[in-house]
C-alpha cells in the first residue's frame, strides 16, 4: 500500500485509521438504520445539534475541490488562491447572517430544501425543470469527488480505473442509501475529526518560506474579472449550495444553525490558506495525493489518504441527500427511497467514468452555483409566483456557465450570472422598491 515505506507502529495505525474511514460509516449505518422514519432518513428529523452542524459544516466545505482549486490557483496565482480561501470563509459568516431568513422563508412554505422552496414557492408544475439544473450542478460536483476517490483507490491498492469507480460508488453509496441523511450528519462527526487531524498535519509539514512571499500580486495567467469575480460570487456561493442550505434549515434551532457556522467560518479558513500556502510552495506535482503524502511530516505519509478518505466520502453524502429531499411529498417508503439513492450514485458512477478534467469540472461546478442567485433573489423578493421565469433562469444561466467555463475561465461566471438575470429584467424595478421598503421597516 506505501511501496518503499517500512511498516512500522506508526503505519499499523495508519492502516487501522483507513480501514476505520472506509468501513466504519457503512458500519455505523448497517448498526442503526433499522426503524429510520422517512423524516430521519431525509432531514435527520430537523434535529441536527451543534456538534453535528460544525462537523457537517467542516465536511460539506473542505472537499476534493478545496484542495485541488485553492491548490492550483494558489500555485499559478497566490492573489486568486488567498482571495477564494478568503471569500469562501466570508461566505460561511453570511451563512450565519442569513441563516433567519432562510429558515423563515423554508419554514412558510414548509420546505427544507432549496430545490424544494423554489417548486413550491413558485408552483412549478414541472419540478424536474427545477430539480435538473441544480442537480447537475451538484452531482458533478459529487462526481468530481468520486473520481478523486478511485484514484485514491488506483493509488493505494492498483486498482483499475473502472473497478476503482464502481467501488468508490459502492462505498459512498452503500452507507448512503442505507442511512440517508442522518447516518451523513452522524458520520461527519467522525469524518470531521479525521480532516482536523490531516490539516494539521499539512500545518507541521509545511515549509516555513518559499515561492510565497514572491510575486504575491500577480494574477499569473488570469485577468481581473476573475479576481472580481472570486469577492462578487464566491461568498454567495456558499449559500446557494444545496449542502449548507438544507443544513442551515435542519438544525435544531436557528441558534444552533448560526452558531454552527459561526464556528465552522474561521476553522474553515484555517484549513483554506494550509492549502493555499502548500499551493505556494510547489503545488501538487505528481497528483494531489502525492503530493499531501509529501507535505505530511516524516513518517506520516499514510495520513494524507486518511484525511482525503475522509474529505471526499463525507463530501459527496451531503451533496446527494439534499438532492432528494422533494420525494418526501410522495408515498414511496424508506426502502424505495434507498433504491432511488443507489441510483443516483449509478449516475455519479457513469459520470465520474466520462469526466474529462479534473480542474474544469471543479471549476463548472463552483462557477455555476451563481446561476441560482436570480431565482432565489426572485423568491425572497417575490410578489406573484412566476415558475416560468425560475426555470428559464435556472437552465440558461447554468449551461451559459459551463460553456463559458472552456471558452474563457476568466468571465464564466459573469455570463452565467447575465444568462440567469435575463427573465427577470422586468423584475428589477420591483425588487428595488421591496429592498427600499425593506430598509426603511
Amino acid at each position: 500500500m506505501w511501496s518503499g515505506m517500512a511498516v512500522n507502529t506508526s503505519d499499523i495505525a495508519g492502516i487501522g485509521l483507513m480501514i476505520l474511514a472506509m468501513l466504519g460509516p457503512v458500519a455505523y449505518a448497517l448498526a442503526t438504520a433499522r426503524g429510520s422514519s422517512r423524516e430521519d432518513f431525509l432531514y435527520n428529523s430537523d434535529d441536527t445539534g451543534l456538534l453535528a452542524t460544525f462537523a457537517g459544516i467542516i465536511c460539506g466545505n473542505i472537499g476534493v475541490g478545496t484542495f485541488v482549486g485553492i491548490g492550483l490557483f494558489s500555485e499559478a496565482s497566490p492573489l486568486i488562491g488567498v482571495s477564494i480561501a478568503l471569500a469562501y470563509a466570508t461566505g460561511l459568516l453570511m451563512c450565519a447572517w442569513l441563516a433567519p431568513a432562510v429558515r423563515k422563508l423554508c419554514f412558510q412554505h414548509r420546505v427544507r430544501g432549496l430545490v424544494d422552496l423554489l417548486v413550491i414557492a413558485h408552483g412549478v408544475r414541472s419540478p424536474l425543470l427545477i430539480w435538473c439544473p441544480i442537480a447537475f450542478v451538484f452531482l458533478l460536483r459529487a462526481a468530481v469527488q468520486l473520481l478523486a476517490l478511485s484514484v485514491l483507490l488506483q493509488s493505494m491498492f492498483g486498482m483499475s480505473a473502472p473497478w476503482s469507480i464502481l467501488s468508490s460508488a459502492v462505498l459512498c453509496g452503500g452507507y448512503t442509501a442505507i442511512g440517508g441523511y442522518r447516518v451523513a450528519v452522524r458520520t461527519d462527526i467522525f469524518q470531521a475529526g479525521l480532516i482536523a487531524l490531516g490539516i494539521g498535519g499539512l500545518a507541521l509539514g509545511l515549509p516555513p518560506s518559499g515561492q510565497a512571499g514572491s510575486g504575491l500580486l500577480d494574477l499569473g495567467p488570469y485577468r481581473w474579472p476573475l479576481l472580481v469575480g472570486v469577492w462578487a460570487f464566491i461568498p454567495v456561493s456558499a449559500i446557494l449550495a444545496v449542502d449548507n442550505w438544507q443544513r442551515v434549515v435542519t438544525a435544531r434551532d436557528l441558534r444552533t444553525a448560526r452558531l454552527g457556522y459561526l464556528l465552522a467560518a474561521p476553522a474553515c479558513l484555517a484549513a483554506y490558506l494550509v492549502i493555499a500556502w502548500l499551493g505556494m510552495n510547489g503545488g501538487f506535482p505528481g497528483g494531489l495525493s502525492e503530493a499531501l503524502r509529501f507535505a505530511m511530516p516524516s513518517g506520516w505519509a499514510w495520513l494524507a489518504d486518511v484525511m482525503l478518505l475522509a474529505v471526499i466520502m463525507s463530501t459527496i453524502d451531503t451533496f446527494v441527500m439534499p438532492l432528494m429531499s422533494g420525494i418526501e411529498r410522495s408515498t414511496l417508503t424508506v426502502a424505495r427511497m434507498q433504491l432511488l439513492v443507489m441510483a443516483l450514485f449509478g449516475v455519479l458512477a457513469l459520470a465520474a467514468l466520462v469526466l474529462g478534467d479534473l480542474l474544469s469540472g471543479i471549476i463548472a461546478a463552483f462557477s455555476a452555483l451563481v446561476a441560482f442567485l436570480p431565482a432565489v433573489i426572485a423568491t425572497f423578493l417575490r410578489r406573484r409566483p412566476e415558475p416560468l421565469k425560475v426555470m428559464i433562469s435556472l437552465n440558461a444561466g447554468i449551461a451559459a456557465t459551463v460553456a463559458f467555463v472552456f471558452i474563457d475561465i476568466n468571465t464564466a461566471a459573469f455570463v452565467g450570472l447575465v444568462a440567469a438575470t435575463l427573465p427577470f429584467l422586468t423584475n428589477l424595478r420591483e425588487w428595488k422598491r421591496t429592498i427600499g421598503s425593506d430598509v426603511r421597516k
